[in-house]
């Protein structure tokens, strides 16, 4: 005989003797058999509880580990030293990077940040200068600049009735202006009752005044 029947018939046997000594209807027996069952449903449903317990932790794992993104790293741009070199004509002429001034031509061995720059070169008497520049990370960036003197002229005329046009953007209708011009050739239209009349190239190589005369055209005095 087994062990598992010898021990399930030691329980039925035992049960039997309690009936007989208190009876079918004791209070005593009910009460034992109901601890019993409650106390097998109560194993089975923190088995139950434990099982679910365990499924759901399980299931909240392998969510958390299938929702985790990689983590993606962007290589970002960094800037060098690059050694920077202006040389103007003429010299002595202030220089503006990014708006900063970082002193007057001739400069040489200033440190300057690869990337975009503007640079701003002036000077009392000549035209100014703005230059963009990408630098490259490399050894060195070697500028020059040659900046146009500007002269005081005046244009002057006799006669009524004329529009006067300066490189297509400066007009004006009286008998005298005085204004800075850079060193060069500028383009000048005559108007008169809407039609061009005139057109001519003027340099400006010194401070000069401009005579206008509809029969000479343009006379030329230091």
């Amino acid at each position: 005989m087994s062990k598992h029947f010898n021990i399930t018939l030691f329980i039925v046997v035992a049960l039997g003797q309690l009936f007989a000594q208190t009876g079918p209807d004791s209070k005593l027996v009910k009460e034992n058999v109901k601890t019993k069952i409650d106390s097998l449903e109560y194993l089975n449903l923190i088995n139950d509880t434990t099982k679910t317990s365990f499924l759901l932790t399980e299931d909240k794992k392998t969510f958390s580990s299938s929702e985790k993104k990689p983590v993606i790293k962007k290589n970002k741009f960094q800037p060098t030293n690059v050694e920077l070199n202006i040389n103007t004509i003429p010299e002595n002429v202030e220089v503006y990077l990014d708006g900063k001034l970082i002193g007057k031509t001739p400069i040489s061995g200033e440190k300057i940040l690869s990337g975009n720059h503007t640079f701003d070169i002036q000077k009392n008497g000549f035209a100014p200068i703005s230059y963009d520049l990408n630098v490259n990370a490399s050894k060195s960036v070697n500028l020059d600049f040659f900046l146009n003197p500007v002269y005081n002229i005046k244009f002057k005329t006799n006669e009524p009735g004329l529009i006067f046009e300066l490189n297509d953007n400066h007009r004006w209708t009286e008998d005298m202006i005085k204004m800075q011009l850079e060193a060069g050739g500028h383009r000048l239209r005559v108007y008169r009752l809407g039609e061009i009349i005139d057109e001519q190239i003027i340099v400006a190589d010194q401070p000069l005044t401009f005579q206008y005369y509809l029969k000479k055209g343009m006379v030329i005095k230091p």
